[in-house]
């Protein structure tokens, strides 16, 4: 299994929504902003072809 840039910033964004329904109403939005953040980024990457930079840096495919 791959981890790229892309597939942590979703999982960063799952985590800030997740915090987001438990901390007070006071600083419910702040978490929320930074999730939308984390998602336009993950959009973001994809859609510049960084994924595909990333994943193809640190593949080594060993035969035996």
């Amino acid at each position: 299994m791959n981890i790229g840039l892309r597939t942590l910033l979703l999982l960063a964004a799952v985590v800030l929504f997740v915090v987001a329904i438990f901390v007070n109403v006071s600083h419910e939005m702040d978490w929320i902003a930074a999730g939308l953040a984390c998602s336009a980024g993950a959009v973001l990457v994809r859609e510049m072809g960084w994924d595909k930079m990333m994943m193809g840096a640190g593949t080594h495919s060993h035969s035996h």
